[in-house]
């Protein structure tokens, strides 16, 4: 049948027709209400076909002027802000604010090099180093990992050189009695 939108046009209200739904299948002939309530219920589209009681060619529901009103200029969807996760603008990279384990690391590590404190703080680096690679493999959103590592590294390296200045001393001590 030929698809001719100029051949549905009538201002009847009490008019009746007969659409083609998705399914190939006709349905009708039916009044306009059932055909609203159709698009209402969203079984009936824009681009459903159209026959009018009466008339020879199929045409777009959309071209029928009884009919068309019903569809609502469509908008399109507003994407919600929380499908893309928010940029912090590198900040996470130079400062790991989401894994506070591996700041932590990274501050005892560095001041681990202070004389006296530098035995425990480097302990604690050690640790604390190891909690944020562990936290950091489970939330990869998390970062930390350069300042975890060098909470490791700078908490060993001042351990080991506390604990050999430590034996060192304690030789000395032993050998001058």
């Amino acid at each position: 049948m030929p698809e001719n939108s100029a051949a549905v046009r009538t201002n009847d209200m009490n008019s009746t027709y007969t659409i083609r739904g998705s399914d190939g299948q006709e349905y009708g002939p039916v009044g306009s209400e059932q055909i609203r309530q159709w698009i209402t219920e969203g079984r009936v589209d824009r681009q459903t076909m159209v026959l009018a009681t009466g008339a020879t060619d199929w045409a777009l529901i959309e071209t029928v002027p009884e009919l068309a009103a019903q569809f609502t200029p469509t908008t399109p969807p507003v994407i919600a802000a929380a499908t893309k996760p928010k940029s912090d603008g590198g900040l996470n990279v130079i400062i790991p604010y989401r894994n506070v384990r591996a700041l932590m690391a990274y501050y005892l590590g560095v001041f681990s090099a202070i004389p006296i404190l530098g035995l425990p703080l480097g302990v604690a680096a050690f640790a604390l180093g190891i909690l944020a690679l562990r936290f950091r493999r489970k939330n990869p959103a998390a970062g930390g990992i350069v300042h975890a590592w060098i909470g490791i590294l700078a908490g060993v390296f001042f351990t080991l050189a506390y604990l050999a200045l430590l034996i060192w001393l304690i030789g000395l001590k032993s050998k001058s009695h």
